[in-house]
């Protein structure tokens, strides 16, 4: 099976890539000559697809996120170096099979970049540095400590809030620890969106952060200035932290100014690219899944899933909204008689929901079907996890020779299911202030605290021991973060569905309550 199937080229496609053991995640649009692109710190290639769409009719854009970051492992090389991730990425290109590909990088990206072309230069036909990293005063281990703190869950979420105040600060201040006039940065706020996604990462990346952002900090990167073979353009703008750093180049690199504007400097970028292209790129992936994980393309965009076991084929759905990524050890204990296929419906977790969709049971269904045809599986068993149960129990009604079981893990039996999808969820789209971060993390507290977790009395609460760890409380909020404008209307989706009384009309299914689940049967 392949990472993704063969899609329009203006759709986004993603897939894994193995080098030396370690998973990495790229991204893909367009097609023509190959140009890849290396992201800044501390943030992931979904800040690339601006700009991938951007360039999408003149070239295969393939973008990565940089090992430790996204969803690409962390390499084990300490203390790591830019050449790491250069060798990381050129490993990367090759098992796309790509001969050669223009590079565009920003901030880390650009040092990476830069490091691929110096080391790797069979594979590069040009560099596009977009504020390639440069400090007129090295910094000390000791200032590195200081400027990229360990990033703790806390039981109350405050991590969360101080993550989207310490990312919203880079934009105001560079260094973003020295918050005054002299330091302060001439660059628009971004909007609360932008500033999710960014913290998002951050978060995300929480354990591994750090030494990946420190690399860019103890490379020497003026020094390879003119060191390499393959040309290279030092991009900046005004704006930006590294803009100040143009006089320390030397007269004979190639520097161009870009726009403040960014789409104006996209199409002055891509005019660049155009002066160097590769040859067209090959289609992509290559190889067939080799993690154990990838994507499918469906008609509802990319859909993320875990393949693991041997034996009889089962499908397993996530608690919804979710993720499978929170289900890792059941999958495990499930691939030990079968083969496990572990999907992300769309708008859950790593499987985003396009812009032209909505979300559905209709829309999971087809997609699951569609899932179905690809993977070659006529049919097979179904294990849903609480409130995926309305999913799998609409599968079954719509196409039951698609179905051979039906295992429902703790399904949401409720009394008047319109009325607790109404209630359930609060809205967590970002706001300016950051407040959806906590207001997300006290939901999933009270969820543990309370049923319904909308009705706060004596009477409700739940008599099994809470799941209020730091640590497991911020996993999930990580995985429901990914895609928060869709986090209130999948729960209306879910607990809309009448479960009960399917199950009470006879639907074919059997059920397992598990008491820690937040709708073990007494608890409802």
């Amino acid at each position: 099976m392949n990472n993704h199937a063969s899609t329009p080229q203006s759709e986004l496609r993603k897939g894994f890539v193995t080098v030396d053991g370690k998973a990495l995640h790229y991204t893909v649009t367009g097609s023509g000559p190959a140009v890849v692109l290396l992201h800044a710190s501390p943030c992931s290639s979904r800040v690339m697809l601006p700009l991938q769409q951007e360039w999408a009719d003149d070239f295969t854009c393939i973008a990565f996120d940089l090992p430790g970051f996204g969803l690409s492992e962390p390499l084990d090389c300490m203390p790591l170096k830019t050449e790491d991730l250069a060798d990381a990425i050129a490993g990367g290109m090759r098992a796309l099979g790509l001969q050669k590909a223009a590079l565009y990088g920003r901030h880390t990206g650009a040092g990476v970049a830069v490091e691929v072309a110096h080391h790797h230069p069979e594979l590069v036909t040009m560099v596009l540095a977009d504020g390639f990293p440069i400090f007129a005063t090295p910094y000390s281990e000791e200032r590195l400590a200081e400027y990229l703190p360990p990033i703790t869950p806390s039981w109350e979420g405050g991590h969360l809030t101080w993550t989207w105040y310490r990312y919203r600060e880079q934009h105001l201040f560079w260094p973003w620890d020295r918050p005054d006039a002299a330091h302060r940065a001439d660059a628009d706020m971004p909007d609360p969106d932008f500033l999710h996604r960014g913290t998002v990462e951050l978060l995300q990346a929480a354990d591994t952060y750090a030494e990946t952002y420190a690399s860019a900090f103890r490379h020497a990167g003026l020094k390879m200035i003119g060191a390499v073979r393959p040309p290279v353009c030092y991009g900046n703008r005004p704006g930006d932290s590294q803009f100040k750093t143009i006089k320390l180049y030397p007269d004979t690199a190639w520097v161009h100014v870009f726009p403040r504007d960014p789409k104006a400097a996209a199409q002055e970028e891509l005019a660049i690219l155009r002066q160097h292209p590769a040859p067209a790129a090959p289609a992509l992936p290559l190889a067939s899944l080799q993690t154990g994980r990838g994507y499918l393309q469906t008609a509802a965009g990319p859909m993320h899933l875990r393949i693991c076991g041997t034996g009889a084929p089962l499908i397993f759905l996530p608690d919804l909204p979710g993720g499978i990524d929170l289900h890792l050890p059941e999958i495990e204990a499930l691939a030990a008689d079968h083969t496990v296929y572990a999907l992300d419906p769309a708008g859950n977790a790593h499987s985003d929901l396009p812009a032209n969709q909505s979300i559905s049971l209709s829309l999971w269904v087809d997609q699951l079907i569609e899932a179905m045809d690809v993977l070659g599986l006529d049919r097979a068993a179904f294990q849903a996890t609480g409130t995926s149960a309305a999913l799998a129990l609409a599968l079954q009604e719509e196409a039951p020779g698609r179905v051979t079981d039906v295992n429902l893990i703790s399904p949401p039996l409720l009394d008047n299911p319109v009325d607790a999808a109404e209630r359930y969820a609060p809205d967590i789209s970002p706001t300016e202030d950051g407040s959806h971060l906590l207001r997300l993390w006290h939901h999933l507290r009270d969820q543990e605290l309370w049923f319904p977790c909308f009705d706060k009395r004596p009477e409700t609460i739940r008599r099994t021991e809470p799941r209020l760890s730091p640590d497991w409380l911020h996993q999930q909020a990580i995985c429901l973060l990914q895609q928060p404008h869709l986090y209130r209307s999948i729960w209306q989706e879910v607990l809309a569905y009448p479960v009960r009384q399917k199950l009470q009309a006879g639907a074919p299914c059997s059920v397992t309550e598990k008491p820690e689940h937040r709708f073990f049967a007494p608890h409802c």
